[in-house]
């Protein structure tokens, strides 16, 4: 028994023994806290997880209201009041449009994180919260810009024509703004072709619309119309001029649409009235159109007239700066009055069938400064903007030669597919 104490009191002391030394090599520095801090340091710290965001989205209806749409968001009345007086100062929200959309981000504790209102393809607003209650800012998509280039051969109309090459609508009206001094789409015939170089816009890789035309050359027969975008270095003001510098817009428009209407009846001395039944003058040009297309000013002047007008039905009149008068007839709608200054190209009421007439047309007709009526096919189109100022035709050269280069370059043949777009 005494045997054994003693081997274990050796062996406890043993152990001792071995535990002093230790301190003594390896130091006070690595014990105590520091010690435990050595171990704490090799844990990864994990932050917490970002609060999940709730997105709820509403496209704004015919008939809907803010104040409804924000109800509908999750707004309570005190709290939509305060973000709408909050947002008055950078966009008036009375001003939304239906089919626009308010896009609300909540956390999952249901505070509120941001609003987004779609005002345009360009333009979104955003609300966010701050101490005050309400911050809210006008911001620009990140849109991408790419260049591309079309070549189409007209074989029924320039509408089919651009549709068919795989763009939409809106190009062609782009187009005819460009073009509608020069090119009546009315006499378009096929075989005449287009080239341009327009741009299109892109949002995460998404079409959303086409910025402008760059250059186009439209070829008719034998002849060619070429218009190039040229901005001035001083004012910043953007023209298209044809090849020689001169400007592209003209005194009057080709025809008073957005569009190539059909002619149902040319200008003459002596033409067989379908509803009178005799022979009699019709000094002007009548377009076959739908009820409710638009019609434009051929010019820019005052309306002289604005009412009802014997046969004539509805019918506008405007006096030009040039000294000549252009009227529209059988409206079915007037969009303008007596005395109002219009620009050209502005709306200034619809085709209609008012007045002596068979069906919806309308009756377009033009007098000289001396009240003779011409043939508006046969109008002289005279500049209304100025000439290039000669102290900017070496940048302006430089513009039309480049994009000279590049529609030469664009091929004169349709693909396989028909489409002859991009490059």
């Amino acid at each position: 028994m005494n045997l054994r104490r003693i081997k274990l009191s050796f062996r406890v002391g043993l152990l001792l023994g071995c535990a002093v030394i230790a301190l003594f090599v390896i130091g006070p520095s690595t014990v105590g806290t520091d010690d435990v801090g050595s171990e704490l340091s090799g844990v990864v710290e994990v932050p917490p997880a970002e609060p999940e965001v709730v997105r709820s989205e509403v496209v704004l209806e015919r008939d809907s209201t803010v104040e409804g749409v924000l109800l509908q968001l999750g707004f309570d009345r005190v709290e939509l009041h305060s973000l709408i007086r909050a947002v008055r100062p950078v966009y008036n929200l009375n001003r939304v449009k239906a089919g626009h959309s308010f896009a609300m981000e909540r956390w999952s504790d249901g505070s509120f994180k941001g609003l987004e209102y779609h005002i345009s393809d360009e333009q979104y607003l955003l609300v966010q919260s701050d101490s005050d209650g309400y911050s809210a800012s006008l911001c620009d998509y990140n849109l991408e810009t790419v260049v591309e280039k079309f070549y189409g051969e007209i074989e029924e109309s320039l509408w089919a024509t651009v549709l068919s090459g795989g763009e939409t609508d809106y190009l062609v009206f782009q187009l005819i703004q460009v073009l509608q001094w020069d090119v009546d789409f009315t006499a378009i015939q096929p075989r005449d072709s287009v080239k341009l170089i327009f741009e299109k816009k892109y949002l995460d890789g998404e079409f959303v619309k086409y910025g402008e035309i760059l250059s186009v050359v439209f070829t008719r027969r034998e002849r060619s119309f070429s218009a190039f975008l040229f901005e001035n270095p001083d004012s910043g003001k953007k023209q298209y001029y044809d090849e020689k510098g001169l400007p592209v817009r003209k005194a009057f428009l080709k025809v008073p649409f957005n569009f190539d209407p059909r002619i149902t009846s040319r200008f003459s001395h002596s033409r067989y009235h379908p509803i009178l039944k005799k022979r009699r003058p019709h000094l002007g040009v009548d377009y076959g159109a739908p009820r409710g297309t638009p019609v434009l000013a051929a010019g820019s002047g005052r309306v002289v007239f604005a009412g009802r007008e014997g046969g004539f039905g509805k019918l506008v009149r405007i006096r030009h700066p040039n000294g000549y008068t252009t009227a529209y007839a059988h409206l079915s709608q007037i969009e303008v009055r007596r005395g109002q200054e219009v620009s050209q190209g502005q709306r200034v009421g619809r085709v209609g069938a008012t007045g002596l007439a068979t069906g919806p047309h309308l009756d377009y007709r033009v007098e000289d400064q001396r009240g003779r009526f011409i043939n508006p096919r046969n109008v002289s189109a005279l500049p209304s903007d100025k000439p290039l100022d000669q102290k900017y035709w070496d940048q302006f050269a430089a513009v039309r030669d480049h994009f000279t280069d590049q529609l030469t370059s664009i091929p004169s043949v349709l693909p396989v597919d028909g489409i002859s777009a991009a490059d």
